[in-house]
């Protein structure tokens, strides 16, 4: 058995490969990026994903399982529409046009962005909500799940889309996200360091923790896909907690670190596109599929804690 990991050497992508080693002994599994990414008992591909040439080379008939995390973030596919029509959508195809030629139908677990909704929401996004993106990368993240159907329909794929809500706390410097005020908000206090936020206070961010995320990613390739039905695409729930939420939490939880200050000073252009983004989103489908979401924030701000010792 092989698995490929598209976006290996990302937030995401490292737990998940970690995660794979562990769960899954005797998988060869192939962690593709074009960052290096060291991780013992793994085969490091390394490859920019935009090139058609190597996207395909990943896949042969041995490739069992494709977890494709490959991503130019919303910030990042805003600013650049030509780069992330490439990676987020052009790659996508060309992986799913790979596991058609190969001709023996991998399990294609793919992230979703809840970046496909857009608009005047409900609150919180539902099962029912209609998908109508007001950014680029949740047109590209739609397109992929809407191709990924049809892959499957014709009998090429076994497609699983979850559309991931803002997963947290990323690590180290902040990337293009237009979400990513909310892992910074946890983070640079904790590290010592002064914040200033981008958004109002009472700004609510749908969450999931990594550790969530990557429970959700492994238990959407084991899924019978008979209970997926025909459209294969999954909402993940995502709890609702506004920015000073988070930060009273961060305080509460801080056990003696000299914390950093956090200042709110809104940014008009991402305060807009945070605003059209959902709160907060619940799946009765997820969870009837066996998905498992975060009880509350104390426990996000937990786990991010358990790595810093």
């Amino acid at each position: 058995m092989t698995i490929v990991v598209t976006g290996a050497a990302g937030f995401i992508g490292r737990a998940l490969v970690a995660a794979l080693l562990e769960r899954r002994p005797g998988a060869e599994v192939l962690a593709a990026d074009q960052s290096p990414i060291e991780v013992s008992g793994a085969r490091a591909v390394i490859g920019n994903i935009a090139y058609p040439q190597f996207a395909r080379a990943l896949i042969d008939r041995r490739v069992d399982t494709v977890f494709h995390l490959a991503s130019l973030v919303s910030g990042g596919a805003e600013q650049n529409f030509e780069l992330g029509g490439k990676v987020n959508l052009d790659a996508t195809r060309d992986l799913l046009e790979a596991c058609r030629l190969a001709g023996h139908c991998p399990r294609f677990v793919f992230t979703s962005s809840i970046a496909v909704y857009g608009g005047a929401l409900p609150d919180p996004v539902t099962d029912d909500t209609p998908a109508a993106p007001r950014i680029s990368y949740g047109v590209q993240k739609l397109v992929c799940e809407l191709l990924i159907n049809d892959y499957t329909r014709r009998g090429y794929v076994d497609g699983r889309p979850l559309r991931l809500p803002t997963v947290m706390v990323r690590p180290g410097s902040a990337n293009t996200a237009v979400s990513g005020w909310a892992s910074a908000i946890v983070r640079e206090p904790l590290a010592g360091r002064n914040y200033t936020c981008p958004v109002r206070p009472d700004t609510r961010m749908a969450c999931l923790s990594l550790r969530r995320t990557v429970e959700a990613l492994l238990h959407g390739a084991q899924l019978d896909g008979e209970r997926l039905g025909w459209d294969r695409t999954v909402l993940l729930t995502g709890i609702p907690v506004a920015a000073n939420e988070m930060w009273r939490a961060v305080q509460r939880h801080a056990g003696g670190r000299a914390l950093g200050k956090l200042r709110f000073e809104p940014d008009p252009v991402v305060q807009a596109v945070i605003d059209t983004v959902p709160r907060a989103t619940r799946s009765q489908r997820a969870a009837s599929l066996g998905f498992a979401h975060n009880a509350d924030f104390e426990e996000i701000v937990l786990e991010y804690l358990e790595t810093l010792t």
